[in-house]
Parts: structure tokens; C-alpha cells; sequence
């Protein structure tokens, strides 16, 4: 694959795509970085911004003119969504992107799916022929948008899909960035707060990691048309994850205990019933509202209470990136705490949340 020369960049301004250019750059590849506005995609040096719907086939196949490679991060991530505008971007746009790809003779596509898509199976790691099992509309729709991959069979476009664990990373709004409003709501009701330990065990990774598995495996020919899982080396808890949080921000707090597994279960299972998420959900985003004029904050978060996500308080979900490992590729963030305590400063910094002294 030594002959990519430039690379179409969609979702740019997301969180893995905002860095998948510069380090697309750093090879001294030409980069085309597309997103719905030009707002917040970085502009290449050697390359252009070309903005745009992907649910416009017209514009699917201006993007990839041109170009050798795709890295499609691209997605509607909020898996509160219709199922009908879950398939419009997560599926019709990946078989519109895959025939233009096609027909403007690209040669590789890497493709960002979710390791969410296997089935929960206990503190097991995750492999890449674990079961699948979607959790929702969003779930589906990813495993979908792989089918339409492999369907492509040997042609001449070459696919790779990355199955990341649940990512965290500047510009995040959704799952891992949810749990940066754990610490101001509950700092809402008392200055000290407990410190959990326990629940489920699960790995998360860095955007950043996300993106440079990406640039890894775009020019590898051993890389064509395989599955690769991405995440970091860290497995936590739950309660290790949030107490991981609070420490980050600096609040005080003191031991709170071991959350059990039994009530975990029950809460996330209650959640499943639309009286009991909607209630619950109105009171976060109210609970959110008040941090947010405390502090003078920007209203970006999405402090939501995302229904698949919810599995993720009785489900394990340690996700096994070794096979890309043996390949050379290694995290920049293999343990959580690095990476997070780095993007609370970006999310401090961008006034997304508060700062405590």
C-alpha cells in the first residue's frame, strides 16, 4: 500500500478524526478532512477541508475523488436516536462511501466500528470472534455498516474495521464523557464525596490511540480485510474508573465502599423501562443544568443517559487488543488515569466542565 499518496478524513472534527489528520500529516500524506461544517476540522497543510452531508451521495463521491485511502470515523453516536436516522448515517452512508470508494479506484478503507457489538461473556477478554450481539438500534446499525463491508468481498477496495472499547478523548460528548458529570452533580449535594470501589470491569481507550491504529494499519497489506479490536491495557471497575474521576478533578472524598454487583443490575435492568430512563434522564440533564450555570460553563456535554450504554453497570466488557499488538501497533495511553487526567484539562480548559480548586 505504499502508493497512498492522500487520504479522505471524515468525521475530522469528531473525537478519533481530529486526530487522525495531523498524524496522517506527520506521514507526509495529503489529507482531505471532511465533516458537516468546517467548524473545528483541522486544515491541512498539504490537503483541503471539503465539508459535507454523507447521507449525500453527490457529495460521497466528491469527497473521495482523488484519493487513495478513506479512514471513516464518521457515525451518529447518539444511540437515543431513531433507528431510521441511525441507518441513514451508520449504514446507507458507509454503502454509498464503499461504492463511490469503488468507483474512484480507492484502495484501502479502515473503518471505525465499536467493540460495544460483543456479547457480554463475565471478566473473559474480548477477541475479535467473540459473539456478537447488538445492544440496541446503534449496536445494530454498526454491525450492519460491517456487513455492507464485507460484502465488498476481494475487489479491488481493500477494508479494515477497528472495533474500539468505549473511547474517551477531547470533543467526546457521549459514554466516557458522561462520567466527568458524576463528580459536580454529586458535588451539588455535599462537599465531600464518597469514593466507590467495585462493579463491572471493562477497558476503555484514547481517541488518539483509536486514530493511530488507524494511520497503522491504512498502508498494511496484512491488514486488509480483517478485524481488529483497539483498547487499552488497563481493565477497571466501575468504581475504580469514577473514583479515578474524582481524584483527576481534586475533590475530596472519602472511601464510599464497593458498589455491588446485584444492585448495579437491578438499577440498569429498571432503566429499561421507559417511565423509570425518562424520569432518571430528566433529572440528570436538570442536575447538569445547575453545574453548568454554577460555573459559567458551556452548554456541550450531552449528560445523557444513553439505554445501550446502561448494560455497562452489570456487563463486563474487557476488550483483548492483542492481535493488533503483535503487530507493532502499542497505545500511547495503556493505562486510563494517563489519558484521562490529560483530557479533563482539554474539557477544563475548553470550559465544558468546572475546575476546582
Amino acid at each position: 500500500m505504499s502508493a497512498i499518496k492522500t487520504v479522505a478524513v471524515t468525521g475530522a472534527a469528531g473525537t478519533v478524526g481530529n486526530y487522525v489528520v495531523p498524524l496522517l500529516e506527520a506521514k507526509g500524506l495529503r489529507v482531505i478532512a471532511s465533516d458537516l461544517t468546517a467548524k473545528g476540522v483541522p486544515v491541512p497543510v498539504r490537503g483541503e477541508v471539503r465539508p459535507g452531508d454523507l447521507r449525500d451521495r453527490a457529495f460521497v463521491r466528491r469527497l473521495v475523488e482523488g484519493c487513495d485511502a478513506v479512514v471513516h470515523t464518521a457515525a451518529l453516536l447518539d444511540v437515543g436516536a431513531p433507528a431510521a436516522a441511525l441507518r441513514a448515517v451508520n449504514v446507507q452512508a458507509v454503502a454509498d462511501l464503499v461504492e463511490a470508494a469503488t468507483e474512484a479506484g480507492v484502495k484501502r478503507l479502515v473503518h471505525v466500528s465499536t467493540a460495544t457489538l460483543y456479547r457480554a461473556s463475565g471478566s473473559e477478554p474480548l477477541t475479535e470472534d467473540a459473539p456478537i450481539a447488538p445492544r440496541g438500534d446503534y449496536g445494530q446499525s454498526k454491525l450492519e455498516a460491517e456487513s455492507v463491508l464485507r460484502a465488498a468481498g476481494d475487489g479491488p477496495l481493500s477494508w479494515t474495521i477497528l472495533r474500539p472499547a468505549p473511547l474517551y478523548g477531547r470533543r467526546g460528548r457521549h459514554y466516557a464523557a458522561a462520567l466527568l458529570a458524576v463528580g459536580p452533580i454529586m458535588r451539588l449535594a455535599s462537599p465531600i464525596l464518597p469514593r466507590p470501589a467495585g462493579g463491572p470491569v471493562a477497558t476503555l481507550v484514547h481517541a488518539e490511540d483509536v486514530a493511530r491504529a488507524a494511520v497503522f494499519v491504512l498502508d498494511r497489506d496484512d491488514c486488509g480485510g480483517e478485524v481488529f479490536n483497539v483498547a487499552d491495557e488497563d481493565a477497571m471497575t466501575l468504581g475504580d474508573r469514577v473514583s479515578a474521576t474524582l481524584r483527576a478533578y481534586g475533590l475530596p472524598t472519602v472511601g464510599g465502599g464497593a458498589l455491588p454487583r446485584p444492585v448495579l443490575d437491578r438499577i440498569a435492568r429498571l432503566f429499561t423501562k421507559p417511565g423509570a430512563y425518562h424520569a432518571a434522564d430528566r433529572v440528570g440533564l436538570t442536575a447538569w443544568r445547575l453545574v453548568v450555570l454554577r460555573h459559567g460553563l458551556k452548554s456541550a456535554l450531552r449528560v445523557r443517559l444513553d439505554q445501550e450504554a446502561l448494560t455497562l453497570l452489570h456487563d463486563d466488557l474487557v476488550v483483548d487488543a492483542s492481535r493488533l499488538r503483535a503487530l507493532g501497533w502499542l497505545p500511547r495511553y495503556p493505562r486510563f488515569s494517563e489519558g484521562w487526567r490529560q483530557v479533563l484539562r482539554w474539557y477544563q480548559a475548553e470550559r465544558w466542565v468546572p475546575r476546582y480548586a
